[in-house]
């Protein structure tokens, strides 16, 4: 997975933090991560669940990718989006935080 800098994000080495708070800087990005963090979603269905148009979610979406944050999987003709493996050692499923080790985003169910 590619970020912002062009450089591979893994496990072994940090993230680019300025990137990746960048884009979890805006409120509907943080929606998103949020849903994400419970399971994987298509557009449409990140649209029906936050109640937001499908071009918004679009453009959010590749600014996450751009990010590391977030990868995307065909499935015929739907992509469904999933946080990255890389970052499935930093957050918790059942008490849905994200921890970056220089923050934590603890996202509660609306």
């Amino acid at each position: 997975m590619k970020r912002g800098s062009g450089k591979a994000l893994s496990a072994s080495s940090p993230p680019g933090w300025t990137v990746i708070l960048k884009a979890l800087a805006d409120e509907n990005r943080l929606q998103i991560i949020g849903v994400l963090l419970k399971d994987e979603a298509t557009v449409q269905g990140l649209s029906d669940i936050l109640n937001m148009k499908v071009y918004n979610i679009s453009k959010h979406l590749k600014i996450l990718e751009a990010s590391g944050l977030v990868e995307k999987r065909k499935d015929g003709i739907h992509r469904i989006y999933s946080i990255t493996p890389n970052l499935s050692f930093r957050y918790s499923r059942d008490n849905q935080v994200l921890d970056l080790g220089c923050c934590k985003f603890i996202f509660n169910d609306a």
